[in-house]
């Protein structure tokens, strides 16, 4: 199903406005509350799972995360969590990541989220000490995930967004009970550890290779790779190994 054919649910409270990403089992609406509060609502549809047990499992890791995301000022802000059995999906009500162009302004036509991909784009390689930054931010929003005994699973620059200028880990849809039999593959190329996803070090393993995307300029598939600057200003790759 894509983005433009996604059927419009109900939702208690929130007037749906448009849709503003979407995924294999979920679409992303940016919604505004009885308050006039913009937010960003999740929808996860059941029949975009090939059997109950995941998608069961997808809304448990959600109830989870919801008690660490309000005590973690790191963590995306999980404000509501419902479902619908009759609809045949659940959803979940969350924080509006900044707007790329006008910051915490929000026009519901012309709005789009601010992604650490997106800074990444126009600026290239970051100073070190933003990286750092970002770094020790997002490394504090997995600590209180792992320590909770949950997982991210797909940790990269467009799963970062941008919050009152607060990087945050975003797509929380996809955390779920850390390394068990039955936990789903989930991940990006590049961004995966040998050993595959689904435990604590393969969440780290990810945040290492996307600060060092924004560090070197590099893709991740170049690692070990760097860039060093000469005494003229060009940059050039040049190899750790």
């Amino acid at each position: 199903m894509s983005v433009a054919s996604a059927p419009v649910p109900r939702i208690p409270d929130y007037e749906l406005i448009r849709l503003i990403g979407g995924g294999s089992y979920g679409d992303v609406w940016l919604a505004r509350g009885i308050t006039g509060a913009f937010r960003a609502v999740k929808i996860v549809w059941r029949d975009r799972f090939p059997d109950a047990r995941p998608f069961a499992r997808e809304f448990e890791g959600i109830t989870r995360f919801a008690a660490v995301s309000l005590r973690e000022p790191s963590q995306l802000a999980l404000l509501h969590a419902g479902r619908d059995d009759a609809a045949g999906m659940f959803y979940y009500v969350m924080e509006l990541a900044d707007d790329a162009e006008r910051g915490r302004v929000v026009d519901p036509d012309t709005y789009r989220p601010l992604t650490l991909r997106e800074v990444h784009s126009r600026r290239g390689r970051l100073p070190v000490g933003e990286v750092v930054s970002l770094g020790v931010s997002l490394a504090r929003a997995l600590a209180s995930l792992h320590e909770a005994g949950l997982v991210h699973r797909d940790v990269k620059q467009s799963n970062v967004i941008f919050v009152g200028g607060v990087p945050k880990l975003a797509d929380v849809g996809l955390v779920t009970s850390a390394s068990g039999p039955e936990v789903t593959f989930v991940g990006t190329e590049g961004f995966v550890p040998p050993e595959g996803p689904g435990a604590p070090p393969a969440d780290v393993f990810s945040l290492g290779k996307l600060l060092y995307e924004l560090a070197t300029g590099l893709d991740r598939t170049e690692f070990p790779a760097c860039r060093r600057i000469s005494r003229s200003g060009r940059t050039a790759a040049n190899s750790w190994s």
